[in-house]
């Protein structure tokens, strides 16, 4: 394969830093590629797949015959997102979504009573099997786009997801991801437990280690002993 270009999206798990590289950047390297990062720190999953959507709809119409190897890193269930009229997005695709959590106000959004009771809200109507369905859902469009474009992929979750019990229309969702071998199982399989089982020491959250960023050593070793092998097993290289 002649200079893919790999593309990477998520939020602060796959996000490079100054001195710190990512599994994406190890990637391109193996495969003498162009590389496009679009992870944002803080992000919410359906940020991650509309932006990604977004992003290589664009490079195929820029090269149609670009080859391209999309790395999805997916985050945490809980995180979702705010429409604020007045921001202003550096890059044009980000729009006026903002993440929103239960944690705490991120730093665009008004802190005011009407957001006290809208966080207050979505805490009490919170249910992990609504924002799953969404996730499988957006998944199906998101790998039915790649194949339309012929855009190679794999999907995986960095903190590994929370493992739901049988629902009807939840199973019937997994089921159909599941015939995917490019997406690793959400439930049984994240990057950060992956790199704490191989005893890789994180660069914060000593006491959980699970949900911890990891240094350059563990991307890396994850690109090599994982990713590798997987666009391998997939044909995709």
């Amino acid at each position: 394969m002649d200079f893919p270009l790999v593309y990477a999206n998520g939020c602060s798990y796959s996000t490079p830093g100054k001195s710190r590289k990512v599994h994406a950047n190890y990637i391109s390297d193996k495969l003498n590629g162009f590389l496009l990062n679009n992870s944002i720190p803080g992000s919410c999953n359906r940020r991650i797949i509309r932006t990604s959507l977004y992003d290589i709809i664009e490079q195929k119409k820029i090269n149609p015959t670009q080859k391209i190897i999309a790395l999805i890193s997916l985050t945490f269930d809980v995180r979702s997102e705010l429409w604020l009229e007045n921001r202003v997005a550096e890059k044009e695709q980000e729009s006026n979504f903002v993440t929103h959590t239960f944690a705490g106000h991120y730093p665009e959004i008004p802190h005011t009573k009407f957001s006290e009771k809208y966080s207050e809200g979505r805490a009490y109507y919170y249910s992990a099997y609504a924002e799953r369905i969404n996730l499988l859902t957006d998944l199906l469009m998101f790998t039915a786009t790649c194949n339309k474009y012929n855009v190679n992929y794999l999907i995986f979750q960095a903190p590994m997801a929370e493992k739901l019990k049988e629902e009807h229309l939840l199973d019937f969702f997994k089921k159909e991801i599941k015939q995917d071998t490019r997406i690793f199982d959400l439930e049984t399989f994240g990057f950060l437990d992956w790199a704490c089982e191989k005893k890789f020491i994180p660069l914060d959250r000593l006491d959980s280690p699970e949900i911890g960023h990891y240094n350059s050593d563990a991307h890396e070793a994850f690109a090599q002993q994982v990713l590798m092998p997987k666009l391998a097993e997939t044909g995709q290289l």
